[in-house]
């Protein structure tokens, strides 16, 4: 018996210090201690008496620390006020604690190296010795203002690191949006216009390297791409988007003639889940060139270099563009396609209007598992994410991928002036995380006119043809 008291004395005593102990906010109304003080409770250690003290002496303590927090936590909040939450997952971002206000910082960096086959010297190298470049090394800030006020600067320090192709270095975006409206949102400054779906898709998240030739010639040398101008976009019925935009000119060096024009865009997309979805959209764009300087253009689907396709005349100062989508994904396959054409007028004296188009169609399947991200509210895609990324339990991310792309440009009923080409396109990207990519695309001409053999002559060994080029390329990437 004698014992026993003791045991309870020492019991009582130690659980009296854990009592105390409850007066830091960390073990304040700790349920696991309540759990115990009834456990030895009923085991006899306790007597209702002391467990009834002791509970009451917890509860006390508890509700003193409490208070004392909430004093505490208002002085500081008058002082300093709420501390803004911080994300560093992938991103740096920070965000008011009403989520009124935001401020990100990102960027990316890419860079390549493009390798020819046996049949291309590019310029300036000698023996088809390959070319390496930034493609892009841009930084951001973009965030929130006020709930409604979204902005975005952004900057590519990257420029010309051989081949002889400029990378447009400089403003990318830098505009206000305002989102009041919901779900109208409406822009303002230097932004992309509502027009194909690649070029929608950032340039981190594209299948392949290089955009086809469709943007790269078609849409982005008759007022796509970024423009400063004004453009309100919407959706509705969870499956519909409508954009439209006026602009005028351009601070990209592409196409940085004097313009002006108006884009509009309707996308469908009947399904879009997680791993399945099907779009369609269609697209118009009018330009009007001031100083008459309308000339579609462009490589071979790689980057340095001479062209391959280009409307050689020249000189036309009206541009009417259309271009149709579709897009499909089923699970860890995607599909997707896109047919555009141009029709350029108002040229030179004796200078006959030119129509151009260009198709293309790829797919792509993920080895892993991954499906890619469709967003229908833009009617583009965002980031892929990895399910098991390198070094945490899996491999990271496989994709392969095929692209098929037809063009005809300066195709006038079939005279002379057209450069035709198709252009075959096989790709493998490695993402070890959702921030870093690594790609290697093969490019090969697949068939020539006699005029695009003339416009890559520059690249070509003596005796070859266009469709004798092929190119291999390595990219690495990050991103944040």
């Amino acid at each position: 018996m004698k014992y026993t008291n003791r045991l309870k004395a020492l019991c009582g005593a130690t659980l009296l210090g854990c009592t105390a102990a409850l007066s830091t906010p960390a073990l304040a109304a700790n349920e696991a201690m309540m759990d115990l003080l009834k456990i030895l409770k009923d085991k006899g250690s306790l007597t209702q008496q002391e467990y009834e003290l002791l509970v009451n002496a917890s509860r006390a303590d508890t509700e003193e620390v409490e208070g004392i927090k909430q004093e505490v936590k208002q002085e500081v909040s008058k002082a300093t006020g709420e501390m803004p939450k911080i994300n560093t997952r992938g991103k740096l971002e920070i965000t008011s604690p009403d989520g009124d206000y935001e401020f990100r910082i990102g960027g990316r960096l890419q860079g390549d190296v493009t390798f020819a086959g046996d049949d291309v010297n590019f310029e300036g190298s000698e023996g088809g010795d390959p070319v390496t470049e930034f493609r892009r090394a841009r930084m951001y800030i973009s965030g929130v203002l006020a709930k409604y006020w979204k902005f975005k600067l952004q900057y590519d320090f990257a420029d010309d690191q051989g081949g002889g192709t400029p990378n447009t270095n400089g403003i990318k975006d830098a505009y206000l949006a305002y989102t009041g409206f919901k779900p109208v949102t409406i822009t303002f400054g230097h932004h992309k216009m509502p027009l194909s779906i690649e070029e929608l898709t950032s340039s981190k998240y594209i299948t392949f390297i290089e955009r086809s030739q469709l943007v790269n010639g078609i849409v982005a040398d008759t007022g796509g791409g970024r423009q400063y101008g004004l453009s309100a976009h919407s959706y509705f019925n969870d499956m519909f988007t409508a954009a439209g935009g006026i602009y005028a000119g351009s601070a990209n060096e592409d196409t940085a003639e004097s313009q002006a024009g108006f884009t509009g865009r309707l996308t469908f997309s009947p399904l879009h889940e997680d791993t399945r979805m099907v779009h369609f959209g269609v697209g118009y764009n009018y330009a009007k060139s001031m100083n008459g300087s309308f000339n579609i253009d462009g490589e071979p689907e790689i980057h340095p270099g001479a062209d391959i396709l280009e409307t050689e005349t020249g000189g036309w100062e009206e541009a009417n563009t259309f271009v149709a989508e579709a897009a499909a994904i089923y699970g860890p396959f995607s599909i997707q396609g896109e047919y555009a054409m141009a029709e350029l007028s108002d040229g030179p004296a004796g200078v006959a209007d030119a129509d151009t188009d260009a198709w293309y169609i790829y797919g792509s399947y993920y080895l892993t598992g991954e499906s890619r991200n469709y967003n229908w509210k833009g009617g583009s895609y965002k980031q892929t994410k990895v399910k098991n990324p390198l070094f945490k339990g899996g491999w990271g991310a496989w994709e392969i991928a095929l692209r098929y792309t037809s063009g005809e440009f300066d195709n006038i009923d079939g005279g002379p002036g057209s450069s035709d080409a198709d252009i075959l396109t096989a790709g493998l990207n490695w993402y070890p995380n959702n921030n870093v990519r690594f790609s290697g695309n093969y490019v090969s001409v697949l068939d020539s006119s006699p005029d695009a053999d003339a416009e890559l002559a520059g690249d070509l060994s003596a005796g070859s043809k266009a469709d004798d080029a092929d190119y291999f390329i390595l990219r690495g990437q990050w991103y944040f």
